[in-house]
């Protein structure tokens, strides 16, 4: 009896330490150090005297009875210290899950099936924790285990953590398929069930269906082994498998990172292709955008149909390969489909138009040079009546205008619905409070359209005697924008920012010449007479020529940096306009090459008069750079300048460009032919006059 009662209070004892199983208990307890200490690093040997069975043997005292269980009695081991949590709430096989320690997961799964559907903190699993370390053994042992056991498979397998996202959203984002191949075919392996949502159609809290995600994060292995996986049938499964976020489909990322994921997805769904996002968008237009010219051509190959779809913006995809100057895609959709070029957008621009709005040109020009027949495009007008001539003169995009009018079909006196033809935009965006140089865009256009007989609208002719252009309407028209305002503001004051930084830096240079200049001159070549000859004290090459240059040219490096000094601290008057401001800073900029003339030539001189008579082929040499130098400084910042010739030889021929007929309109801003005239002859002047100076004062001296 004693005995009876003795194990029956045992029983009543251990049954109190069990736990229901499928669920952790609410109020849990702190893990165990030790137990961490094991299952953190894969020693099984702690975990197994953790989990040592209990001795019910009783030691009897003095005067009491002894009694013993027998040994192959029924024990109940002491599981209670798995039921602890990390901080975080991880279990022990959580722990184990991360980290791969497969016997221990084991014997885990074996002594405490109820951790198998314990959640974190962040609600993942055990089998959330071994599908994101990518440990297959792991997570089918405990699939396997849930099976088994008394856990629903179907609950463990499709748990869900706090981002809504199953095990099989974690294999796709860390790039583990065989992972995903063991959850396949597991999930497959589940009886269907109404209202039952299989793994590869669940979606995240994003949207984002573990193919999708797979695609997105790069993770390919993955999205191959989800596509090949025989477990799942991809052909009639619904849309939710291939969703994503923004009303994607898997197909719309896959155009942008792999082709061959793009054939897979095509040859399942078809209809994919045709799938469009919340913009409109369909894979066509996301590849054609990005520049995948294999991925267009399956695309196009597939379904020709394609190309006409548009998005949300009336946008085809020949618009969105203009828009990045992609020109094999280009060519690729205008070979399968020759009239995509007749398509317009929303605002009514063919691909030209977008192409020349991005300031592709580079683009323009291949598949123009490819395709002649395009060029009847150029004159096209889009729903506001602008030509890409227009476009280009909005935005300043010097090199398309030159292009456009060096090609003699295009029209530049075509009226926009405003009213305005390239002309008088171009005159509207000149800024008649600023000096007008060619390295300026606006002004160089200006001059460009002007000398190649561009004409203003008819009501500019009709209004001369009034006194009052249609440019200035659009000035008008253009200040009365909030955003003209805005962008205004910041343009003027950007362009104080740059005539600040540009003072800074000639005070800088001009300090420099000052010092080397001032130097030079007591530090002459060949020295000095020596104090007991004749004449002491003078320079021994006084009487050389070359002397006398060098003298002339560095005396002048030196004044014109002290002029342009003066210059530069006259332009700091706070109290200047700012057109006064830009004529000190132009004059500035003048005593500044006179400097750097000079400077060149005094170095080059000075070596020249100190060489021996047997080494003329060296002087030579350095006379030649030293009037190089400032040639080719003038050759570089007038770059514009040539192009703009060339551009109304081209247009005008040569003749015409040198008697042009000059419009009355044209004195209304500025005459552009005695401006080319002028600009030539100051060229001239600024490359060989300082030289040429330097030399005749030498010699009149």
């Amino acid at each position: 009896m004693a005995e009876e009662s003795m194990t029956s209070t045992t029983a009543q004892t251990d049954s109190d330490l069990e736990v229901p199983l499928g669920e952790v208990p609410p109020f849990r307890i702190a893990m165990n150090p030790i137990l961490l200490k094991s299952v953190r690093s894969g020693d099984k040997r702690i975990l197994d005297e953790l989990l040592r069975p209990r001795d019910f043997s009783s030691g009897a005292s003095v005067g009491e009875i002894a009694i013993t269980v027998r040994k192959d009695a029924p024990t109940q081991e002491d599981t209670r210290c798995l039921l602890g949590v990390t901080l975080e709430g991880n279990t022990a096989l959580h722990i184990v899950a991360s980290r791969g320690h497969f016997e221990i997961a084991k014997e885990i799964c074996r002594r405490e099936i109820s951790l198998l559907a314990a959640p974190n903190t962040r609600l993942d699993t055990p089998l959330h924790c071994a599908a994101r370390a990518g440990y297959d053994e792991i997570v089918s042992l405990i699939i396997q285990s849930a099976r088994e056991g008394e856990i629903e498979e179907r609950r463990v397998l499709r748990a869900r953590n706090r981002d809504e996202a199953n095990a099989l959203h974690e294999a796709a984002k860390y790039n583990h398929a065989s992972v995903a191949k063991v959850l396949m075919d597991a999930d497959a392996r589940l009886p269907p069930m109404p209202n039952d949502d299989r793994l590869a159609s669940m979606l995240n809290d994003d949207g984002m269906s573990p193919l999708y995600l797979a695609i997105a994060t790069g993770s390919l292995d993955v999205a191959k082994a989800l596509l090949r996986s025989s477990s799942w049938d991809w052909e009639n499964s619904s849309l939710e498998s291939y969703a994503g976020p923004n009303k994607k489909t898997a197909l719309h990322v896959a155009v942008l990172l792999s082709r061959e994921i793009t054939q897979v997805l095509l040859d399942r769904k078809p209809m994919l292709a045709k799938g469009v996002d919340s913009s409109g968008g369909i894979p066509l237009h996301y590849a054609a955008l990005d520049g995948h010219h294999d991925t267009v051509k399956l695309l196009l190959k597939r379904d020709p149909s394609t190309a006409y779809q548009p998005d949300a913006n009336g946008s085809f995809p020949i618009h969105m390969a203009a828009r990045r100057g992609n020109v094999r895609i280009l060519n690729q959709i205008l070979e399968q489909c020759p009239d995509t070029d007749e398509l317009l957008d929303k605002e009514g621009k063919n691909f030209l138009h977008v192409a020349f709005k991005r300031g592709n040109l580079d683009a323009v020009k291949k598949i123009i040079s490819k395709r002649p027949d395009l060029r009847k495009l150029l004159n096209d007008q889009d729903n506001e009546g602008n030509t890409p001539l227009h476009t280009a003169v909005k935005n300043s995009d010097k090199a398309s205008v030159h292009f456009l009018l060096r090609d003699k079909t295009v029209c530049v006196n075509v009226i926009n619905h405003d009213g305005f033809t390239p002309l008088d935009l171009a005159y509207g965006m000149l800024d008649e409070g600023q000096l007008q140089f060619w390295t300026n865009s606006k002004f160089c256009i200006a001059s460009c359209l002007a000398l190649t007989k561009a004409l203003p609208s008819p009501r500019e002719l009709h209004d001369l005697e009034s006194g009052k252009l249609s440019s200035d309407e659009t000035k008008e028209k253009l200040s009365g924008d909030d955003k003209f305002k805005k962008k205004s503001s910041n343009v003027e004051g950007n362009a104080i920012g740059r005539r600040i930084e540009f003072a800074k830096n000639i005070g800088i240079v001009m300090v420099l010449i000052a010092t080397v200049t001032f130097a030079a001159a007591f530090t002459v070549p060949g020295g000095y007479i020596q104090d007991d000859h004749a004449g002491r004290g003078t320079a021994v090459l006084a009487k050389e020529y070359a002397f006398n240059v060098f003298l002339v040219s560095d005396a002048a490096a030196m004044v014109s940096s002290m002029l342009a000094t003066v210059w530069l601290i006259h332009s700091g008057i706070w109290t200047l306009d700012s057109r006064h401001r830009l004529e000190v800073l132009g004059a500035a900029l003048v005593c500044l090459w006179v400097a750097f003339a000079g400077m060149s030539t005094a170095f080059a001189m000075g070596i020249y008069v100190v060489l021996p008579l047997n080494h003329n082929g060296i002087g030579v040499l350095l006379c030649v750079f030293a009037g190089v130098v400032p040639i080719h400084g003038c050759l570089v910042p007038n770059y514009s300048f040539y192009t703009f010739l060339k551009t109304v030889i081209i247009r005008q021929g040569y003749r015409k460009c040198i008697w042009p007929t000059t419009h009355l309109h044209d004195k209304k801003h500025f005459d552009p032919y005695w401006l080319t005239c002028a600009h030539l002859i100051s060229f001239l002047v600024m490359a060989f006059g300082p030289n040429a100076l330097f030399f005749l004062l030498a010699a009149a001296l």
